[in-house]
């Protein structure tokens, strides 16, 4: 029998359970009814000589509870009155001696009484039916209780299944927009129209970008934020999301050798409150410089006190590039002395502090520091990166109120070198998504597609905000090769952070056997029958020495070694509180839908690096004339 839905099991249980209660009520009842009419009507033929009035005389009078009373009375009434009267008459009446009244009295009594005899004789047969049927039930309500034919068999170990057409439906995966998980069919898409996050296991070359990235990034019709460490991303899909969407497409390559990329930097968007501005800058101040020795921590305290006076000084671009510059002019402690005799009253207290605790070190103190903290920003030393990281062309605090996306195209060859403007960028965009509720001008959410995930090293606003950001309307995509990666970064505890905040877990074929030994684990069980035959080594002669012996055994729904060999074109889903879903993946270059939304790229600024020998307002000397002009011309 095929699985039933939770309502459709309830509603068949009580509906056979109702069956059965009036059934155990009925059928003894209705015998009481035939048997009663069977000896009323025999006493009614022996005693009057007539045949008995209709069953259904009676059974009106029977149903009515008035006339089953008046019924009782007129027994006891009418026989009295018979015996005593009849008594007397009867040898006239077998003489044929009475006439006129008297006979007609005499038949009316007769008949009178041989109808109240039926009901007598008809109660007696009912009453005991329906104390039988009410004795049965009684005897039976235990029973009863638990009658539920259509329950699902209880299994003892396990009852793991894969999920059914109804059960992707309940567990709302047939949305008509929203983020594609994978298909059941040629275009029977499963799509979650919601803000929950996924976490996408699949090894190096298994189709992640054909399946998952590029049809998403293709159909996905809000806000996304896109980790596109080969740019692939923004090659095959930032055409249509511009030009088709209606989107503002923006491609930040900040170590782009030929200067293509559109501009971010972080300090731009610093609070113009006093408090705030603090906060902010110690944010960043703490992803590029992380506490370690002290050093370091002497040299982020630097940092946070030149950051807060170039925001006071509005002549100077506020920027890394320009704190580098800063630190590394010819005598960075007369400078900064003389920024503090001069407008020491204008600039942050905070900033004020922390240039002057730095200038009362001793010489050889504040040159470990200077060091330190030229060493840690030495990834602006370059002018690339400096003249991307200057200006801004887009802004994160805007993508809930319009419509963006925002490739961050860093390539592998530089991820680890431009870690930390990373961890500062994604700082960035987690606070900026999570500083209030959505607002009423705020009506898009926003999706971080964040490919080869652990690319970026460890990012503590991730594993911490993927309890939360949902409530934003903020929808992580994280895309990891094998738990190997998670819980080398993250380590256990992080790993499963991960794992118990994805209410979608989808799985390709896995390459390594702890991520399918997970995978196996998080399907489930089955129970299976398992069956045993003995019978003699030789000479089977003797059919009653073979025996068979029945038993249920546990087997994995998806075996370990199932999930490593999982086909090319399957994959797993898990969803919370469902069962699990194997289905198909998508390959866009193969679909349609997609291949008709492939465009061509949008067109990308090409920014000049910085030259401070180009700044405004110098003019390189002019060279000198050849030998002897001088003299010809005087």
């Amino acid at each position: 029998m095929p699985a039933l839905s939770g309502t459709t099991e309830s509603i068949l249980n009580k509906s056979l359970l109702l069956v059965v209660v009036l059934a155990t009520l009925l059928i003894p009842a209705s015998l009481g009814l035939f048997v009663g009419y069977v000896l009323g009507s025999q006493h009614i033929s022996t005693t009057s000589g007539r045949p008995p009035a209709p069953a259904s005389k009676y059974f009106e009078q029977l149903i009515n509870p008035v006339q089953v009373v008046n019924n009782y009375i007129k027994i006891h009434d009418l026989t009295l009155q018979y015996t005593q009267w009849v008594n007397q008459v009867q040898p006239y009446y077998d003489r044929n001696q009475l006439t006129g009244a008297n006979l007609r009295a005499y038949s009316f009594y007769k008949q009178a009484y041989a109808s109240m005899e039926f009901y007598s004789k008809f109660y007696g047969p009912l009453a005991a039916g329906l104390f039988l049927s009410l004795a049965t039930l009684f005897m039976m309500r235990a029973p009863l209780m638990d009658f539920r034919p259509f329950r699902k068999k209880e299994t003892v170990h396990g009852d793991a299944k894969w999920a059914s057409e109804e059960e992707i439906r309940r567990a709302k995966l047939r949305a008509k927009k929203g983020l594609l998980l994978g298909r059941t069919g040629a275009k029977n898409y499963l799509i979650a129209d919601d803000f929950q996050h996924v976490l996408l296991f699949a090894p190096t070359g298994s189709g992640k970008g054909v399946g998952f990235v590029i049809p998403n990034l293709l159909y996905w019709e809000e806000s996304v934020l896109c980790h596109d460490i080969k740019m692939e991303n923004y090659e095959l899909t930032s055409g249509y999301r511009k030009n088709k969407m209606g989107q503002e497409c923006f491609v930040w390559n900040p170590a782009d050798p030929n200067g293509i990329s559109h501009c971010y930097n972080p300090l731009d968007w610093l609070s113009e409150k006093p408090g705030q501005l603090v906060d902010d800058c110690q944010k960043i101040c703490n992803l590029v410089l992380p506490e370690q020795e002290f050093w370091q921590n002497e040299a982020r305290s630097l940092l946070l006190g030149i950051m807060l006076y170039l925001t006071a000084v509005p002549e100077k671009p506020t920027s890394f590039g320009e704190i580098v510059r800063t630190m590394r002019s010819d005598d960075v402690v007369y400078n900064l002395a003389v920024v503090l005799d001069t407008i020491g009253g204008k600039i942050h207290p905070v900033a004020y502090m922390n240039i002057a605790a730095f200038l009362q070190k001793a010489d050889k103190e504040r040159s470990g520091v200077v060091s330190t903290m030229n060493s840690g920003l030495e990834l602006w030393a370059n002018p690339l990166i400096d003249t991307t990281t200057a200006t801004s062309d887009f802004d994160l605090q805007t993508m809930k109120k319009k419509r963006q996306t925002v490739y961050c195209g860093v390539t592998p060859d530089n991820l680890q070198r431009l870690e930390p403007l990373l961890k500062v960028f994604y700082q960035q965009a987690t606070d900026f998504m999570t500083r209030h509720m959505p607002r009423d001008d705020e009506k898009y959410g926003v999706l971080f597609m964040m490919d080869e995930f652990p690319s970026l090293g460890e990012m503590p606003q991730f594993q911490i905000g993927i309890a939360y950001f949902r409530g934003y309307r903020v929808k992580l995509f994280l895309i990891v090769q094998d738990t190997q990666q998670l819980k080398g970064i993250y380590e256990e505890a992080g790993m499963n952070s991960f794992l118990s905040n994805s209410y979608y877990r989808v799985t390709f074929s896995a390459n390594n056997i702890e991520t399918a030994n997970m995978i196996s684990q998080l399907v489930g069980n089955k129970t299976v029958e398992q069956e045993s035959h003995n019978k003699p080594k030789f000479l089977d002669f003797n059919p009653a020495a073979r025996t068979l012996h029945v038993s249920e055994t546990q087997r994995a729904l998806l075996l370990p070694q199932e999930v490593i060999q999982l086909p090319r074109d399957e994959q797993i889903i898990l969803v919370e509180s469902f069962a699990p879903i194997k289905c198909k993946k998508i390959f866009y270059f193969k679909d349609s839908t997609f291949t008709k939304r492939l465009l061509p790229p949008i067109d990308l600024p090409e920014q000049e690096p910085y030259d401070p020998r180009k700044k405004p307002g110098l003019k390189a000397p002019d060279a000198p004339p050849p030998p002897g002009e001088d003299k010809a011309s005087a």
